[in-house]
């Protein structure tokens, strides 16, 4: 697989809007506390940050980027809803590696709507995916059936990182997105915390009709802070806060790097 540094934009910029009226930030922060990891370094805050705007050509987009998403997410069940077309390219950090975030959503780039972000590493490996859309009330799979499918998206997905993983727990996760007229919306799924054998953990989000939600993995500990140390790029009241358009989330969350 091509490498994915330096393919990001040509002339197309990267997203970080302050938030306009009332928007609920989503998360998939976990509030239990695991073991000990080594804290990672801050993301470079001289990352430069423009909007892109929302009539945007999505032509103008650099091919090779959405060649490696769409290679990266091939056969693995992961889907972007159909009509959501790409807001923000950037180049970040996560923890000790290059990662670019690529995120999607309906009409344009809006902290706190729903959205589908993918987070990949240099070598195309899927560091982190989530697709926050409003599914309506529906019956979960049980914390049994969650497991296996959480497992065997691991194999699909990460077949050299599955093996090191031990199930901790799997518990109902409820995120919020706020619609384009204001409306909350409430997105449940069931989610499978792993910890891997290296110290770090890993957890997949299930679906009521048993797709992924949201996965991420090599996530390390704050211990000295008492909160997560990887960078939270699936997170939109972490992304304000990191570009500095909004506060510093509480505790689990982890420490944002503001700007300025």
């Amino acid at each position: 697989m091509p490498s994915i540094k330096s393919l990001i934009l040509s002339g197309v910029a990267v997203a970080a809007l302050g938030v306009t009226g009332a928007v609920v930030a989503v998360s998939t922060v976990d509030t239990t506390q695991p073991a000990s990891a080594a804290a990672p370094p801050n993301s470079d805050p001289s990352q430069k940050v423009t909007p892109m705007p929302s009539n945007t050509d999505p032509s103008t987009i650099n091919p090779r980027v959405r060649q490696m998403e769409a290679d990266a997410i091939r056969g693995t069940g992961l889907n972007i809803p159909q009509g959501w077309r790409i807001v923000s390219v950037r180049t970040e950090r996560h923890d000790d590696r290059e990662v670019t975030v690529i995120r999607h959503q309906p009409g344009g780039y809006r902290p706190g709507g729903e959205h589908a972000s993918v987070v990949l590493d240099e070598h195309g490996t899927i560091l982190g995916f989530t697709r926050l859309e409003d599914g309506g009330d529906q019956a979960l799979p049980s914390p049994e059936r969650s497991e296996q499918i959480a497992l065997d998206f691991l194999r699909d997905v990460a077949p050299d990182h599955v093996d090191g993983l031990k199930v901790e727990w799997a518990n109902r996760h409820d995120e919020t997105v706020t619609g384009s007229g204001g409306t909350k919306h409430t997105v449940s799924g069931m989610k499978v915390k792993m910890r891997h054998d290296n110290g770090l953990y890993t957890w997949v989000i299930v679906g009521p009709d048993g797709a992924v939600l949201t996965y991420e993995r090599d996530i390390t500990w704050d211990s000295s802070q008492g909160r997560r140390g990887t960078q939270m790029w699936l997170h939109d009241s972490w992304i304000t806060a990191h570009d500095g358009t909004g506060p510093q989330p509480d505790a689990p969350y982890a420490l944002a790097t503001r700007r300025g």
